[in-house]
């Protein structure tokens, strides 16, 4: 009894739940980004619009990680056995099975805010398929595509109030910082992915080029952060300069360069975190404005 308790517990963590909570806030801060730069309060049909693609984001992400662990078996039994495909929790087939019900329903949740929605909601669930098949073990495709599909949870919430333009700033530097990061946890999972043949950009590569590689899209996305407040976007004042230049800048840059210093696994991880922290911040000060 206690062994099918948790199999509805398994395909949550299948799903990583947290990250698809992270895709829904994109989306809502997206879609607030967007009212508010085009200068008009929020109506009714804008916040249905929002929750219907923050939902369709939340669960085509989460097919995407079901699918992904499926096909990763092996790379997961070295590097996170503990995880519910190779621990034995749940099946590869019923992963699969479990991915293919989500995007169904994200695609149909899409279809509820207007044709742009869909068309973004098929493209990423595509995406998806093609980096669990083959994109992953694609030198620095892998993390674009992540990337994309990432900094897209935020261009939903722009589509979903019909101002995507002025979504632009989170959807830029969500999508710099998320493939400088993914280049990075490509360094930290480097003796997993050698043993079973992936061809990440730190095995194909090797680390002091993934480094750099990292490091450009960072500090790439260092620089761009006092861009809105420069151009004079709505909505990007002090209060944003403030909080990206010390909770962003102040918390990547240093770790982009001691990963520079020493590109090892655990400093790898470190990085990673910071990335991570950086990141939220980032957000943070989009909100704050």
């Amino acid at each position: 009894m206690s062994r099918l308790a948790s199999v509805p517990r398994a395909y949550v963590e299948l799903s990583r739940p947290v990250n698809g909570a992270i895709a829904f806030a994109g989306a809502g801060i997206g879609a607030h980004v967007a009212v508010r730069g085009r200068g008009a309060d929020w109506t009714t049909a804008d916040a249905w619009s929002t929750v219907a693609v923050g939902v369709a984001t939340l669960l085509i992400l989460s097919a995407g990680n079901a699918l992904n662990d499926a096909c990763d078996v092996e790379i997961d039994s070295v590097n996170r056995p503990h995880r519910p495909i190779p621990s034995g929790r749940v099946s590869a087939r019923g992963a699969v099975r479990f991915a293919a019900i989500l995007t169904a329903a994200g695609v149909a949740l899409a279809a509820l805010v207007n044709e742009m929605a869909v068309l973004v909601a098929a493209a990423a669930a595509l995406c998806l398929v093609a980096y669990a098949l083959a994109l992953k073990r694609t030198p620095l495709g892998g993390n674009v595509v992540v990337g994309l599909l990432t900094s897209g949870a935020f261009a939903a919430g722009g589509i979903a109030v019909d101002a995507l333009r002025h979504a632009a700033a989170p959807i830029v530097f969500v999508f710099l910082f998320t493939v400088s990061r993914e280049l990075v946890k490509d360094i930290e999972d480097v003796a997993g992915d050698e043993q079973h043949g992936a061809s990440t950009a730190a095995v194909a590569w090797g680390l002091p080029t993934t480094v750099r590689l990292a490091a450009l899209f960072g500090c790439g996305g260092i620089l761009f952060t006092p861009a809105p407040f420069l151009l004079g976007w709505p909505g990007f004042g002090w209060r944003y300069l403030a909080v990206a230049v010390i909770g962003v800048d102040a918390v990547i840059g240093p770790a982009l360069w001691l990963l520079w210093r020493d590109p090892s696994s655990p400093v790898a991880a470190r990085a990673q975190r910071s990335l991570k922290i950086g990141s939220v911040l980032g957000l943070v000060a989009v909100l704050v404005g």
